[in-house]
Parts: structure tokens; C-alpha cells; sequence
């Protein structure tokens, strides 16, 4: 029996060294098989799948302690590993939820960084550190109660940050900005008008809401392999792991200045500017949606006011631009026809250049008021140079005047036989040749705002309706009101949409719209063409009458199965060569020709339309189109900073037999104080965030991402591209003298609404 053992022992020993390389005359490094990076992930992955990766480390652990140590990698290798256990697992599983929530948040920052704005650059060092104390936060709070609770918990806050995630990506998808919280409550349930539309964008981001999701598909995984414990975690050490983290919010505010201090800069955004779109490239969602709240609940103003800059410090101009044919340009100053034009519209002589101003004494105001803010907006109006009248003022005083705002209106929706009355509309009376119609953050009611009111709207709320419980005395409703006009306001779609019902009948409109005396067919979108036919009875003969209209005609979706109006249309459309997007938004607005073509004939018919002023302005471009759509449209790629937003301006009467071209940089900004000049009326320009495009001042159109153009130049403040407009020399602090003035300008906008500005000199304008 023993003989037996020791042969089978020898055999044993035998095959053993059989297997030696060093007796078969190899060495340990010729046979080691080399294990590529890509392949040591898979299997990493591979085991965190079937719940055994932390198994697996642990094991690891406590074989390599018993194993002699080989070397300098060896001892690295065992200590990584201490160090993965020790964190994963030490007293209490500390950093198991806390670390969760970190990593899923850094990934869904960067993977919406990219399905956003397509790129990472070093910026994105940002939203990964201000990752890092949020995370504690969840993990503190979903660590103090009981397991159930706790697991409860980070099932919620899981659920909501991938939901925040993906409701940006969807929102931004449909309207080019981001949502805030305030929009949610005050417009939510209005949205759930446009589920169709909703339902279609979400298709078109399936790929990305399902990367936005994945943390809940992890989570899962790891509840089910229970790799994270529930337990409640001492409280010592959660507070002191909290007040640990919560440094690296500290830190990251520390660090912004490694990125510079310039206006835009992560600094500036953090502490001064707030500019939403740039805020969430910069520095995170999370961090953006905290600013949001704040700004919601602190209800403080998005930048400081350069009290150390006058308004009209920009460098002084000549107010180029206004040409009355286009024959009459720089080298053909001695134009006939512009002769023509003026004996066509006499002028005033000796011409009134005085400043359109009331008599308000700013200073006066500023030296007895007590409120800080309202004190601060006195100095500043004060300092502010007005625009002055010109042989325009007064040019329709007594004329009947509708205006319009035409739902996603664009250049590209013209079409000479197509759409005649619009081509015929925009080739006649007053024809602005660089008029622009930014994209503000509340889509459509922030360009209704900006148009009537002459004020930048206040990201994160809807304006319009904040701006119902204000004194609004230069709403153009309320001026014609207050000389006798009779004024009215229709809308074809819901009355109570964005809160119309609170805003429109507080700018001195008598306000219809769908469920409120506006019967019309019920349809999505509604007929601009039956709007008006039903309408012009209620006041055409009711001379003199300001009507004001807010169209729907030309709204997303743009197809013949979702879109009825491109539908009704359709025909009108088949033989054109472009894609069925395009002919479908051109069919919709189709429909908004018909309705100016009917409005016309009857004025016309009515022997008014030489006594009536047509006004008509986009809300914003048709951002339901794709961009290669709308390229498409177009015939060339569109630039995305300016060109995109580049429109037109209709302002027509039919006393104007020859075009007056304007080629003075402008925008929606500038319609209000325009037409309060052109009807005469009695303002204060001062109070304009715009002015009057008629006027000798320098142009400034400004746009929701702070880029402006002015007669010099185009700033780019995304990229801080500039382009020069002219030959002559900048002087040196030229951009950063007008970042402060636009600046200036979004702040001021932003009082004149939370601080109900204009019932402070109401007694005065009265």
C-alpha cells in the first residue's frame, strides 16, 4: 500500500514537472499570455452582470495576502483592490449610495452634453465636480431612515434626475431651449394640448432617453445582485462624509476662474450672468436647475447692473440704414426715385428732431426713492439718451392699425405665385432688409412680449403673464385706447393658452379667442383665413380701431397627416421639389396668405386701406423644421447664430406707393417704439429695451445667448467670433463695452417686470 502511494506520488511529481516551463527548458515570460485592456473590461463587465465583481475583488483580496509579494506591480495591484473593497464595503457600506449617485449623475451629464451640443470640451470638468456633492446629498438622505425607506428613496431620486435629464433633452428638442420649473406649473397643463407633437419627439429621441434611462437598468441589477446595502448608515459618519463633499462644491467654485473671468466665462455665468442655454453647456443640468429655483424663489435678476456704464457710453454712431429705394445706396446718393418717394409722402419742414420723451425727472425720482432697485432703475433711465423724432413721427397718425404675430413665420414660407400676398406685402410700404426674430426661452409668448412691449422677457417665467398684474401704459392697446381708438385682440386657438386671458386684456385689448367668443371650426391648427372672416365684422366699421391677432396657422407639426392647414393645402404644394416637411410648412402657410388676402380686399372694398397700417412679425422661426429642412428651404446651409434668425418685418399701408428699404440691422425689439413714432403717439423711448428703427440712433440687435450685431460688428458670444461690418477701426474696449450695455439692457427688462417699474411714474405719464 505505501509502495503504491509513493509511485503514485512520483507520477504525480512527475506530471507536475512535466508542466514546468523551467524544465522544459522555457521560461515563465515566453509563455504568458497577454490579456488585452478591451478584453480585461469585457470581463470586468461580464462579472458585475452576473453580481460576482465584488465577490470576485474580496477573493482577490485575501489570495493575493496569502501569496508573497512579486514585485513593485503586485503590491499595486493588491493595494487598488484594498482600496475598491475598503470603499465599497467599509463600516456600514458608507460610500455604496453616495458613490451611485455620483457616477450616475457625472454619466448622465456627459452623455446629455453630447446628445445636446454634440462635443465635450474641457469645460465639462464642471459638471462632473458639482456632480460629486449633489451625489452626497442623495446619499445621505437616502441613508439615515430604515431599508425600505432608504430603498425607496433612491428609487425616486434615481427615477427623477434620469426624468430631468430626458425632459430637457425632449423639451430642447422641440423648442431650442431648455425648461424651467416655473413654465411647468404655469403652462403644464396647456402642453398636454400638443401630445401628439410630444409623442413624436420622444420617438425621434428614443436612442437618447434610453442612455438617459440606464442608471435605472443599473440600479436594478444591483438591488437584485443586492449589491449596494439599504441599511441605515451611522449618522456620525454620514455628516462627516457630507461636510467632506460638500467641500467639493467649494472647490469647484474655486476653480472656475481657471477658465477665465471674461463676460460668458463659467465665472460670469456662476456669479453674475445668467443665461440659461449657456449655464447648462457650462455647467450642468443639476446646476442649472438649482439656479433656476433659486431664481424662482429669491425672484432675483439673472446679472448686475454696470452702474458704472451709461447706456449711451457705446461709442457714438451714424444711423446708417434707411434708404428709400434701392437704387438709393451709398455711391448713388443722388437717386431720382428717391426724390419721387419723398414728393409721394410729404414731410413736415423744419423737421421736429427733438428727443421722444415725457417729462420724467429721473434724477428727481432717484434722489426721494428709498427702494434700492427702483432707485437704481431712476439713475438708470436717467442716464440712458433717447431716440429722437424724424421726418417719420406722426407719418400715420389717425390710421386704423392691425397687427399681427404670425405663428413660426418665416422668409422661407414666401413664394411669389405660391404665396403672393405675402410676397406683395413684404416688397411694398416700408421693407426692412435686416430684421431678426431671435428665439427667446417661452417660444411663442415671449415673442408675442418682446413685440408689444419692447422688453426682453425674463428667462425662467412666462412674462406675458407675469406682466397681467402690471401697469402697462405703453401697450399699444392702451395708448390708441387713451386717444379714442377702439382696440381689440383675437387668438384662434385656446383663450387661456399661456395665460392670454390675464395679459391681453392688460394692455387695453378687448381679448376673444377659442372658448371665450371666437367661434371658429375646430381643427388643429386653426384657420388664420376663417379667424379673420369672422372677425373684421366686429370692428372694420368701428373707425378708428387698433386690432391686434395671434396666429396659429403656421404651427408644428409640419405634415399632411398631424397638420390640417398643410393638409387643406396640400395641392397647392405637390409640384414643389422639396421634401414633405417643407412642402407642408409652406401649405400652412398658405392659409396666412388667404387671411391677408381677404383682410386687404376688405379694406379695399371698405376705402380704408389707404387709412389702414398692416404690422406683422414672426414669434420665432419655424423651429418644427429639421435644420436640413430648412436648408432645404432656403437653398444653402443656414449659419445657426444670426442667419437663422434673420425674418421679416411687414409694415404696409396702402397710402405708400413706393418701398421705403431699410437695410439698418433691427428686430422684434424695435417694433414698439417704431410704430408708437409712426402713429405719433406719446412715449417715452427711455422706457424701450428697442428703438425706433426710423431713427438716427445706432442699431443693437440683441439676442437670447447675449450674441448682438450693431453697425460695426457681429458678436458671437459662444464662440466670441466677432465680424467686422465695416472698414473702420474698433476701439479697444468696443465688445466688452457693448456685452455690458446688452447686459444692462436684460437686467433693466427683468425689474421693469418684478418690480411693476412703470407704476412708479404713472402719475407722472398721466
Amino acid at each position: 500500500m505505501s509502495n503504491n502511494k509513493e509511485i503514485d506520488s512520483k507520477k504525480g511529481k512527475e506530471s507536475i514537472s512535466g508542466d514546468n516551463p523551467k524544465k522544459n527548458g522555457l521560461t515563465q515570460k515566453k509563455i504568458r499570455i497577454e490579456i488585452s485592456p478591451k478584453d480585461k473590461l469585457l470581463s470586468i463587465v461580464h462579472k458585475i452582470k452576473n453580481g460576482n465583481f465584488i465577490k470576485e475583488v474580496e477573493n482577490n483580496i485575501f489570495n493575493q495576502e496569502k501569496k508573497e509579494s512579486n514585485g513593485d506591480e503586485q503590491v499595486l495591484h493588491v493595494a487598488i483592490l484594498k482600496s475598491i473593497h475598503n470603499l465599497w464595503n467599509g463600516k456600514g457600506h458608507l460610500f455604496q449610495i453616495t458613490c451611485f449617485y455620483q457616477l450616475i449623475i457625472i454619466y448622465l451629464e456627459v452623455v446629455f452634453h453630447l446628445l445636446t451640443f454634440q462635443s465635450l470640451d474641457g469645460k465639462i470638468l464642471l459638471p462632473i465636480v458639482f456632480a460629486i456633492p449633489v451625489g452626497a446629498v442623495l446619499g445621505f438622505i437616502s441613508g439615515i431612515f430604515g431599508k425600505q425607506l432608504n430603498q425607496v428613496l433612491i428609487w425616486i431620486f434615481t427615477t427623477a434626475l434620469c426624468l430631468i435629464f430626458s425632459t430637457q433633452l425632449v423639451y430642447n428638442y422641440v423648442f431650442k431651449t431648455f425648461l424651467s420649473i416655473y413654465s411647468v406649473g404655469v403652462v403644464g397643463k396647456d402642453v398636454l394640448e400638443f401630445f401628439d407633437q410630444i409623442l413624436a419627439a420622444i420617438g425621434n429621441n428614443l436612442i437618447g432617453i434610453f442612455l438617459l434611462c440606464t442608471p435605472l437598468i443599473i440600479l436594478k441589477i444591483l438591488m437584485k445582485k443586492k449589491q449596494i446595502d439599504m441599511n441605515s448608515k451611522p449618522i456620525g459618519s454620514q455628516v462627516t462624509a457630507l461636510t467632506c463633499f460638500i467641500v467639493v462644491q467649494f472647490f469647484g467654485v474655486l476653480i472656475l476662474p481657471i477658465f477665465g473671468k471674461e463676460t460668458y466665462s463659467p465665472y460670469d455665468i456662476y456669479h453674475r450672468t445668467w443665461v440659461p442655454e449657456m449655464s447648462v453647456e457650462q455647467l450642468g443640468v443639476l446646476t442649472s436647475t438649482r439656479f433656476d429655483v433659486k431664481r424662482l424663489i429669491v425672484k432675483e435678476a439673472g446679472t448686475t447692473l454696470n452702474t458704472g456704464l451709461l447706456l449711451d457710453n457705446s461709442p457714438k454712431t451714424i444711423a446708417a440704414g434707411i434708404k428709400e429705394n434701392k437704387k438709393d445706396t451709398v455711391n448713388n446718393k443722388n437717386s431720382k426715385e428717391k426724390d419721387v418717394v419723398k414728393k409721394a409722402i410729404p414731410t413736415p419742414t423744419p423737421i421736429d428732431t427733438s428727443p421722444n420723451i415725457l417729462a420724467i425727472d429721473f434724477e428727481a425720482l432717484a434722489k426721494e426713492e428709498t427702494k434700492e432697485t427702483v432707485k437704481m432703475m431712476h439713475q438708470y433711465f436717467a442716464s440712458t439718451e433717447p431716440t429722437r423724432k424724424n421726418k417719420y413721427t406722426g407719418m400715420f397718425k389717425g390710421y386704423n392699425l392691425i397687427m399681427l404675430t404670425a405663428e413660426g413665420f418665416s422668409p422661407w414660407a414666401v413664394d411669389k405665385e405660391i404665396t403672393p400676398t405675402l410676397y406683395k406685402l413684404i416688397h411694398e410700404g416700408f421693407v426692412f432688409e435686416n430684421f431678426y426674430t431671435p428665439l427667446w426661452w417661452a417660444s411663442t409668448i415671449d415673442g408675442e412680449y418682446v413685440a408689444c412691449t419692447s422688453l426682453i422677457p425674463k428667462s425662467g417665467v412666462i412674462s406675458f403673464y407675469e406682466s397681467g398684474s402690471n401697469i402697462m401704459p405703453f401697450a399699444l392697446g392702451n395708448q390708441f385706447n387713451k386717444i379714442g381708438y377702439s382696440t381689440r385682440a383675437y387668438h384662434n386657438h385656446t383663450y387661456t393658452y399661456y395665460k392670454r386671458q390675464i395679459s391681453h386684456p392688460n394692455m387695453g385689448y378687448d381679448y376673444k379667442g377659442v372658448g371665450n367668443g371666437l367661434e371658429i371650426t375646430e381643427s388643429w391648427p386653426e384657420s388664420d383665413l376663417e379667424m379673420i372672416e369672422v372677425t373684421m365684422p366686429e370692428y372694420i366699421d368701428d373707425q378708428p380701431f387698433h386690432t391686434y391677432y395671434m396666429t396659429v396657422s403656421g404651427h408644428m407639426n409640419y405634415t399632411f397627416h398631424g397638420n390640417q392647414m398643410s393638409t387643406k393645402n396640400k395641392e397647392a404644394v405637390n409640384h414643389l421639389p422639396y421634401s414633405m416637411e417643407g412642402k407642408a410648412y409652406i401649405a400652412c402657410n398658405i392659409e396666412l396668405d388667404r387671411a391677408l388676402e381677404r383682410l386687404i380686399g376688405e379694406l379695399e372694398r371698405k376705402g380704408i386701406a389707404d387709412k389702414t397700417v398692416i404690422a406683422l412679425s414672426a414669434d420665432h422661426y419655424p423651429y418644427g423644421l429639421e435644420k436640413d429642412k430648412i436648408d432645404e428651404l432656403a437653398g444653402h446651409k443656414v449659419e445657426e447664430n444670426f442667419e437663422l434668425y434673420k425674418n421679416q418685418f411687414i409694415l404696409w399701408s396702402g397710402s405708400i406707393k413706393k418701398p421705403i428699404f431699410i437695410d439698418k440691422p433691427c428686430s422684434s425689439l424695435d417694433i414698439m417704439p417704431t410704430l408708437s413714432n409712426l402713429f405719433g403717439l406719446s412715449y417715452d423711448s427711455r422706457l424701450f429695451m428697442g428703438k425706433d428703427i426710423l431713427s438716427d440712433s445706432p442699431p443693437l440687435v440683441i439676442f437670447s445667448n447675449r450674441s448682438f450685431i450693431t453697425d460695426k460688428v457681429m458678436y458671437n458670444s459662444k464662440t466670441k467670433e466677432i465680424i467686422k461690418l465695416s472698414e473702420e477701426e474698433l476701439p479697444e474696449d468696443y465688445i466688452s463695452t457693448m456685452n455690458k450695455i446688452v447686459n444692462n439692457k436684460f437686467l433693466i427688462s427683468e425689474s421693469i417686470l418684478d418690480e411693476d417699474y412703470y407704476s412708479y411714474i404713472l402719475s407722472i405719464i398721466k
